[in-house]
C-alpha cells in the first residue's frame, strides 16, 4: 500500500514538471534533462500508459486527457474496491445478528 502511493505521488511529480514546463504539445516536447527528472519506474508506467509521449527520439510531452482518463478510472477503482469493502462488512454484520 505505501508502494503504491508513493508510486502515485512520483507519477504526480512528474506530471506537474511537465505542466509547469508547458510539455503539453509534440512541438513543446522535452527531454528528462531540460525537465530535471530522471526516467524512473513511474516515468515507464506513464509512458506505457500513454500519459507521457515521445514525438521524437529523446523529447516527452504530457497528454492530458489521457492522465485525466487515468485518474478517473484510478478514482472509480478505489471507489468499487470501497463499495466491496463495505458490502464485505454489512453482510459479516448481518451474519452476526442472526
Amino acid at each position: 500500500m505505501l508502494l503504491t502511493a508513493m508510486r502515485l505521488q512520483r507519477q504526480r511529480a512528474i506530471v506537474r514538471a511537465f505542466e509547469q514546463a508547458g510539455a503539453v504539445t509534440a512541438d513543446s516536447a522535452r527531454s528528462a534533462e531540460q525537465l530535471g527528472l530522471p526516467m524512473t519506474f513511474a516515468w515507464q508506467q506513464l509512458a506505457s500508459l500513454a500519459v507521457l509521449r515521445s514525438p521524437a527520439s529523446g523529447r516527452w510531452f504530457l497528454d492530458r486527457a489521457n492522465w485525466r482518463q487515468l485518474c478517473r478510472r484510478r478514482c472509480a477503482l478505489a471507489a468499487a474496491a470501497v463499495a466491496v469493502l463495505a458490502m464485505a462488512a454489512l453482510f459479516a454484520w448481518s451474519l452476526r445478528w442472526r
